[in-house]
């Protein structure tokens, strides 16, 4: 029974189809990334095989740009759990109105949870409620990450493959991370927001260069909470 209507539709024959048909759009996003990803995996040291692994484990978009580097430099675990909770906390958010319940298998409905990532969350929001069954909600979770899985590898092998230096592809995570801030400052209009993580930043680089983004992504949660609390405060005085 579904937790917020409590009816469970009816899962039809033809649901696991649709919702292949249902990630096309996921598909033309996460094949090109996918590449872009394997590209840059191997470019910092990461052996192509190790691409696919964490394309299938790991699976969480810009983290595993961030991953690959942890991998290589051998970061502390303290630290690379940290700041996947920082980068990704807003998947914990995701379950709530996408309904994984109807996935009945137990282990289908733990693979779901692992794959509910922006995309296929944005995909199954797109979807009306009563329509998204369970295998409807598997199949858009298994196709969304074989296309990353696919594009991840194509780059890897590729890149192992290309008779010049890769190097340069480095610079791609810091333009990835770049764009989306920008991105997200324009949308949200937070422009004082931005500004005071660029400062963080190049502070966390003077004087904590060793746990720079550790630093960094603690300092700007606290300024976050800080300021979301003075603004509660302001509107109800």
């Amino acid at each position: 029974m579904d937790s917020m209507t409590g009816v469970a539709p009816t899962a039809s024959p033809g649901d696991f189809r649709q919702g292949l048909r249902d990630t096309i759009p996921v598909a033309l996003g996460y094949l090109p990334l996918g590449i872009s990803y394997g590209l840059f995996a191997v470019s910092v040291g990461l052996p192509w095989w190790w691409v696919t692994i964490t394309a299938l484990v790991i699976y969480a978009g810009s983290m595993e740009f961030l991953a690959a580097g942890m991998l290589v430099g051998g970061a502390p675990l303290t630290q690379a759990a940290t700041t996947t909770l920082f980068v990704n906390s807003r998947h914990i958010f995701y379950g709530l109105s996408v309904p994984l319940e109807r996935v009945r298998n137990t282990f289908a409905r733990l693979y779901c949870i692992h794959a509910l990532t922006d995309e296929v969350y944005a995909v199954c929001s797109g979807i009306e409620r009563e329509k998204l069954t369970g295998p409807r909600i598997l199949a858009i979770s298994i196709a969304s990450q074989s296309y990353w899985v696919t594009g991840s590898t194509l780059g890897a092998v590729f890149a192992t493959l290309l008779p010049f230096d890769l190097s340069f592809m480095g610079f791609a995570m810091t333009a990835l991370f770049a764009i989306l801030a920008i991105n997200a400052a324009k949308v949200s209009r937070e422009w004082g927001l931005f500004g005071a993580s660029a400062i963080i930043g190049i502070l966390a680089i003077m004087f904590a260069k060793d746990a720079m983004l550790l630093v960094a992504l603690t300092a700007y949660f606290v300024l976050v909470v800080a300021m979301v609390l003075v603004r509660r405060k302001r509107a109800a005085a």
